[in-house]
């Protein structure tokens, strides 16, 4: 149980996360990893509630590295690999930005 000024706390910080995604100041991948941990820091209900971020990081192959573990891949793997990912982002990121701009909107 999380008092109310956690919760404001964390509200806060799922605006702020959401915030990053929809102005680009993160990738999508990462943004939405840090999205969905602000939603499970709220509570199972709230993952629920908004559950395209959970779609999508359930989405994502384990073989596509991302964040700083693509600093360990070498160049021609990730240019292989890419694809995948620039895919899915492609089909995702509307419906994570719309999300993304609900949150804002409602908890701002």
């Amino acid at each position: 149980m999380m008092t109310p000024e956690q919760e404001i706390a964390r509200k806060k910080k799922l605006v702020s996360a959401s915030r990053s995604l929809v102005a680009g100041q993160q990738g999508l991948t990462i943004a939405s990893h840090r999205i969905l941990g602000c939603l499970y820091d709220l509570g199972d209900e709230w993952v629920e509630k908004h559950s395209v971020f959970k779609e999508y990081q359930n989405a994502l192959p384990v073989e596509v590295p991302v964040g700083t573990e693509r600093l360990h891949w070498s160049f021609d793997k990730l240019l292989e690999l890419d694809p995948i990912l620039a895919d899915l982002e492609y089909r995702f990121r509307a419906k994570l930005m719309a999300e993304c701009c609900k949150i804002i909107t409602k908890y701002c």
